[in-house]
């Protein structure tokens, strides 16, 4: 089985990657709501000059709101292909690779079925959105096996 060392690593490296990426993505989403945004309280500021009255300028819409959920679907697309494909594949993400772990079924040493890849990801993303999901595998001393190990049936191992 894969100590917490390596398979922390592998994690930072993944993250750094997804980062990177929602980085990449969100830059560009984040200016265009800015530009709309100030497009929004400019056209306020001439409409309360010209008329003399308040004018109230609402921050969310649905042109931001399509940004962020644009934002949140691309980096959601990405996470689940980076994380899911080669996990399926060969057993390992780039993160994994240079950690030298990889995933495989807990029956055998084979690679976990698609299915059993997009079920570890899921499980292990709603354990990192609830922020107990990583600290898990550490409390197993004997299978360090996490929830989305045991949803999906895999194991880590190190890499021969």
């Amino acid at each position: 089985m894969a100590g917490p060392g390596r398979r922390l690593l592998a994690r930072l490296v993944d993250t750094v990657v997804v980062a990177v990426v929602g980085v990449a993505v969100g830059v560009p989403l984040v200016g265009s709501a800015l530009e709309h945004l100030n497009q929004k309280i400019a056209d306020a500021q001439t409409a309360s000059a010209r008329t003399g009255q308040r004018v109230q300028v609402w921050l969310v819409d649905p042109v931001t709101l399509g940004k962020l959920g644009a934002l949140l679907a691309l980096l959601l697309l990405f996470g689940a292909v980076y994380e899911v494909m080669p996990t399926a594949r060969t057993g390992q993400t780039f993160g994994k690779r240079l950690a030298r772990i990889r995933v495989v079924d807990a029956s055998g040493g084979r690679p976990p079925t698609v299915g059993r890849s997009v079920a570890r990801w899921l499980v292990g993303l709603l354990g990192t959105l609830l922020l107990v999901g990583a600290v898990v595998p550490l409390f197993d001393r004997t299978a360090r096996r996490g929830w989305h190990d045991r949803a999906a049936r895999t194991r880590v191992v190190v890499r021969k």
